[in-house]
Protein backbone atom coordinates (compact mmCIF):
# COMPACT_ATOMS: atom_id res chain seq x y z
CA UNK A 1 0.00 0.00 0.00
CA UNK A 2 1.24 3.60 -0.93
CA UNK A 3 2.25 5.25 2.04
CA UNK A 4 0.64 8.26 1.43
CA UNK A 5 -2.58 6.28 1.21
CA UNK A 6 -2.23 5.01 4.50
CA UNK A 7 -4.72 5.65 7.05
CA UNK A 8 -3.06 7.31 9.92
CA UNK A 9 -3.53 4.96 12.83
CA UNK A 10 -1.80 2.35 10.77
CA UNK A 11 1.25 4.26 9.79
CA UNK A 12 1.46 5.47 13.06
CA UNK A 13 1.78 1.85 14.53
CA UNK A 14 3.82 0.51 11.75
CA UNK A 15 6.51 3.65 13.24
CA UNK A 16 5.60 1.82 16.76
CA UNK A 17 6.16 -0.94 15.44
CA UNK A 18 9.75 0.01 13.20
CA UNK A 19 10.84 2.49 16.92
CA UNK A 20 13.33 0.56 18.84
CA UNK A 21 10.81 -0.47 22.08
CA UNK A 22 10.94 -4.17 22.85
CA UNK A 23 8.58 -6.48 23.47
CA UNK A 24 5.34 -5.91 25.07
CA UNK A 25 6.33 -2.37 25.27
CA UNK A 26 6.22 -2.15 21.87
CA UNK A 27 3.04 -4.34 21.54
CA UNK A 28 1.27 -2.13 23.98
CA UNK A 29 2.48 1.34 22.38
CA UNK A 30 0.95 -0.23 19.05
CA UNK A 31 -1.90 -0.95 20.46
CA UNK A 32 -2.71 2.29 22.32
CA UNK A 33 -2.09 3.82 19.28
CA UNK A 34 -4.46 1.61 17.41
CA UNK A 35 -7.08 2.85 20.02
CA UNK A 36 -6.31 6.35 20.23
CA UNK A 37 -6.72 6.85 16.17
CA UNK A 38 -9.73 4.67 15.90
CA UNK A 39 -11.38 4.88 11.81
CA UNK A 40 -14.29 6.39 13.42
CA UNK A 41 -11.71 9.55 15.20
CA UNK A 42 -8.67 9.24 12.86
CA UNK A 43 -10.23 11.86 10.20
CA UNK A 44 -11.99 14.55 12.02
CA UNK A 45 -14.73 16.52 10.31
CA UNK A 46 -13.21 19.61 8.66
CA UNK A 47 -9.29 18.50 8.88
CA UNK A 48 -7.55 19.40 5.74
CA UNK A 49 -6.38 16.67 4.41
CA UNK A 50 -4.39 17.51 1.08
CA UNK A 51 -3.60 13.48 0.33
CA UNK A 52 -7.13 11.99 0.71
CA UNK A 53 -9.47 12.48 -2.31
CA UNK A 54 -12.67 10.66 -2.03
CA UNK A 55 -11.93 7.19 -4.15
CA UNK A 56 -9.04 7.16 -1.71
CA UNK A 57 -11.42 8.00 0.81
CA UNK A 58 -13.50 4.71 -0.32
CA UNK A 59 -10.59 2.62 -0.58
CA UNK A 60 -9.69 3.15 2.92
CA UNK A 61 -13.16 3.22 4.57
CA UNK A 62 -15.66 2.31 1.89
CA UNK A 63 -18.59 4.35 0.57
CA UNK A 64 -20.04 5.44 -2.25
CA UNK A 65 -19.36 7.95 -4.29
CA UNK A 66 -22.14 10.71 -5.59
CA UNK A 67 -20.33 12.38 -8.26
CA UNK A 68 -20.18 17.20 -7.92
CA UNK A 69 -23.83 17.95 -8.61
CA UNK A 70 -25.72 14.37 -8.54
CA UNK A 71 -26.62 13.84 -4.86
CA UNK A 72 -30.28 14.13 -3.97
CA UNK A 73 -31.33 15.06 -0.74
CA UNK A 74 -35.68 14.31 -0.11
CA UNK A 75 -35.80 14.75 -3.74
CA UNK A 76 -33.86 18.03 -3.93
CA UNK A 77 -30.74 17.94 -6.34
CA UNK A 78 -27.79 19.69 -3.70
CA UNK A 79 -24.41 20.55 -4.95
CA UNK A 80 -21.21 21.88 -3.45
CA UNK A 81 -19.45 23.09 -6.58
CA UNK A 82 -16.56 20.79 -8.09
CA UNK A 83 -16.95 18.99 -4.36
CA UNK A 84 -18.27 15.33 -4.33
CA UNK A 85 -20.01 13.22 -1.53
CA UNK A 86 -19.00 9.91 -0.23
CA UNK A 87 -21.98 8.69 1.32
CA UNK A 88 -20.38 6.06 4.17
CA UNK A 89 -22.61 4.48 6.24
CA UNK A 90 -19.63 3.72 8.67
CA UNK A 91 -19.13 7.17 9.21
CA UNK A 92 -18.93 8.23 12.87
CA UNK A 93 -21.03 11.54 12.69
CA UNK A 94 -23.96 13.05 10.40
CA UNK A 95 -21.62 14.29 7.76
CA UNK A 96 -18.04 16.07 7.28
CA UNK A 97 -15.86 17.91 5.09
CA UNK A 98 -12.56 16.80 3.86
CA UNK A 99 -10.22 19.29 1.56
CA UNK A 100 -11.82 17.89 -1.63
CA UNK A 101 -15.18 16.03 -0.73
CA UNK A 102 -17.65 15.86 1.65
CA UNK A 103 -19.02 12.76 3.84
CA UNK A 104 -22.64 11.99 4.84
CA UNK A 105 -23.84 8.71 6.91
CA UNK A 106 -26.57 8.02 5.03
CA UNK A 107 -27.87 5.74 7.95
CA UNK A 108 -28.05 8.59 10.51
CA UNK A 109 -30.30 10.51 7.93
CA UNK A 110 -33.17 8.10 7.99
CA UNK A 111 -35.55 10.15 11.03
CA UNK A 112 -34.22 13.42 10.12
CA UNK A 113 -36.66 16.23 8.57
CA UNK A 114 -35.30 17.51 5.33
CA UNK A 115 -34.77 20.84 6.98
CA UNK A 116 -31.93 19.63 8.76
CA UNK A 117 -31.00 16.93 6.64
CA UNK A 118 -30.63 20.19 4.22
CA UNK A 119 -28.54 22.28 6.73
CA UNK A 120 -25.98 19.64 7.28
CA UNK A 121 -25.20 19.25 3.73
CA UNK A 122 -24.83 22.82 3.42
CA UNK A 123 -23.00 22.89 6.86
CA UNK A 124 -20.24 20.71 5.17
CA UNK A 125 -20.63 22.51 1.93
CA UNK A 126 -19.57 25.65 3.57
CA UNK A 127 -16.46 24.23 5.13
CA UNK A 128 -15.32 24.20 1.89
CA UNK A 129 -15.25 27.81 1.15
CA UNK A 130 -14.99 29.03 5.20
CA UNK A 131 -12.55 26.74 6.04
CA UNK A 132 -12.87 25.36 9.66
CA UNK A 133 -14.99 27.54 11.56
CA UNK A 134 -17.53 26.03 12.94
CA UNK A 135 -19.82 29.30 13.26
CA UNK A 136 -19.41 30.78 9.67
CA UNK A 137 -20.22 26.97 8.38
CA UNK A 138 -23.88 27.24 10.16
CA UNK A 139 -24.73 30.39 9.15
CA UNK A 140 -23.63 30.09 5.13
CA UNK A 141 -25.80 26.98 5.41
CA UNK A 142 -28.44 29.15 7.10
CA UNK A 143 -27.96 31.51 4.30
CA UNK A 144 -27.96 29.17 1.46
CA UNK A 145 -31.09 27.54 2.67
CA UNK A 146 -32.77 30.92 2.80
CA UNK A 147 -31.80 31.92 -0.81
CA UNK A 148 -32.72 28.69 -2.19
CA UNK A 149 -36.11 28.51 -0.40
CA UNK A 150 -36.09 25.11 1.54
CA UNK A 151 -35.33 26.93 5.13
CA UNK A 152 -38.02 28.86 6.80
CA UNK A 153 -38.67 29.87 10.44
CA UNK A 154 -40.32 26.38 11.38
CA UNK A 155 -37.38 24.57 9.49
CA UNK A 156 -34.34 26.13 11.47
CA UNK A 157 -36.82 25.64 14.39
CA UNK A 158 -36.11 21.38 13.34
CA UNK A 159 -32.52 22.39 13.23
CA UNK A 160 -32.36 23.85 16.44
CA UNK A 161 -34.15 20.95 18.08
CA UNK A 162 -32.06 18.53 16.00
CA UNK A 163 -29.04 21.04 17.48
CA UNK A 164 -30.14 21.70 21.02
CA UNK A 165 -28.89 18.60 22.80
CA UNK A 166 -25.37 18.95 21.47
CA UNK A 167 -22.02 19.15 23.79
CA UNK A 168 -19.77 21.83 23.06
CA UNK A 169 -16.13 20.39 22.14
CA UNK A 170 -12.85 21.80 20.86
CA UNK A 171 -14.50 22.95 17.52
CA UNK A 172 -18.10 23.27 17.90
CA UNK A 173 -20.40 25.27 20.65
CA UNK A 174 -23.08 24.05 22.49
CA UNK A 175 -26.20 23.24 20.76
CA UNK A 176 -28.30 26.00 22.05
CA UNK A 177 -25.84 28.38 21.51
CA UNK A 178 -25.38 27.29 17.98
CA UNK A 179 -29.22 27.66 17.51
CA UNK A 180 -29.02 31.20 18.87
CA UNK A 181 -26.22 32.55 16.31
CA UNK A 182 -28.04 30.69 13.31
CA UNK A 183 -31.38 32.37 14.47
CA UNK A 184 -29.55 35.45 14.06
CA UNK A 185 -28.07 34.85 10.31
CA UNK A 186 -32.13 33.57 9.50
CA UNK A 187 -32.74 37.17 10.93
CA UNK A 188 -30.36 38.83 8.80
CA UNK A 189 -31.80 37.35 6.10
CA UNK A 190 -34.94 39.05 6.55
CA UNK A 191 -33.62 42.54 6.57
CA UNK A 192 -35.05 44.45 3.54
CA UNK A 193 -31.94 44.97 1.25
CA UNK A 194 -30.77 48.89 1.55
CA UNK A 195 -30.39 50.57 -1.77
Amino acid sequence: MDRRKKAPHVACAQQLVNSGLRGKARWLAVWFALLSFSPSAAEPANAPQPDLSAESYIEWRGGTLAPAGTLEIDGRRMDCGQYPTVLDPDYADFGGAYARFLVLNPQRFGGLASPVKLWIYSHECAHQTVGSDEVKADCAAVHRGRREGWLTASGLEQICEFMRPARQDRQHFGGAQRCELMQKCFRQDNKPLRR
